[in-house]
């Protein structure tokens, strides 16, 4: 087997900038170019004519030189990052139920799992196992937090324990504050037991599929909050959310109802826990 080729800095360079403008607005990567193309076709001469007016006038034609081509550089990133951006959102609005995961690759599946988070306003990282045993698949942030999520594209094998183990190890080597396993599968009684008072949640098929639909409906509503906002000129104008209605779960999106925890630190406390529980145990203060 052919040895792995090591990324160079620019490799990581190049791989950052397109993860960044995948998140970004769509006109932030046109932006960006033509922001680099003006600082080095203009403001680099000026600046190093400042110093020495000899050394300016030698270097200003390299870094005009490189103006247009670090510009064209970052739209084919950009023109990436979009392609991404829409292959994944294609791929999530064309599943029409929980069967249809069960058709997609192992690839595919993470990321349908990403968007969905995505869609619920966390900032996700690809890891990209590298197959359907890599490790870490996802790192979402949000609010602060790190959460680590492993994506197991198994069809028929329930999911044992050791998955949550592995997980749950490289949580406390990263500090992460949480962990999702994934499955469109379902999971072992030993995973559940496994995971029953820590910060690891199994998200099984079904509720893989009720985080699609949460996912979806945020973003949507959204879209229409910025709508609104648009419109009118004020976020004040647009109509305030219900307040009525149970938060979803950030593990799985289902109803939460109101809890009081029996044990430990906050023992006496309410807090929000999923009506899925025992087998999703997402909770919210």
């Amino acid at each position: 087997m052919a040895a792995r080729r090591r990324k160079s800095d620019a490799d990581r360079m190049a791989e950052a900038l397109e993860e960044t403008l995948r998140y970004a607005p769509s006109w932030a990567g046109p932006l960006l170019a033509v922001a680099l193309f003006l600082f080095l076709w203009f403001a680099v001469p000026r600046m190093l004519s400042l110093g020495s007016e000899a050394f300016g006038t030698a270097l200003a034609p390299v870094s005009r030189m490189g103006a247009p081509i670090v510009g064209l550089l970052v739209l084919v990133i950009w023109g990436v990052a979009e392609s991404k951006k829409r292959s994944r959102r294609r791929l999530f609005d064309s599943r029409s139920g929980p069967k249809s995961l069960r058709s997609l690759s192992w690839r595919e599946f993470e990321q349908l799992v990403g968007e969905a988070y995505y869609r619920q306003g966390y900032v996700v990282e690809e890891h990209g196992g590298g197959g359907a045993d890599g490790g870490v698949d996802l790192v979402l942030r949000k609010a602060g937090e790190t959460t680590l999520v492993q994506c197991k594209h198994w069809r028929t094998s329930k999911v044992g324990v050791k998955l949550g183990r592995e997980l749950y190890g490289v949580m406390a080597a990263e500090k992460a504050a949480r962990g999702i396993v994934v499955t469109c599968g379902r999971f072992t009684r030993d995973a559940r037991d496994f995971a029953e008072g820590k910060p690891l949640a199994l998200v099984d098929g079904p509720a893989v599929w009720q985080r699609m639909a949460s996912g979806n409906a945020e973003s949507k509503a959204s879209h229409q909050r910025r709508g609104a906002v648009a419109e009118s000129g004020s976020e004040t104008t647009a109509p305030p959310a219900p307040v009525s209605q149970p938060p979803k779960c950030p593990d799985c999106g289902s109803p939460m109802v109101v809890r009081t925890a029996r044990k430990g630190p906050r023992a006496g406390s309410p807090f929000y826990g999923c009506t899925r529980y025992p087998q999703c145990r997402g909770m919210r203060d």
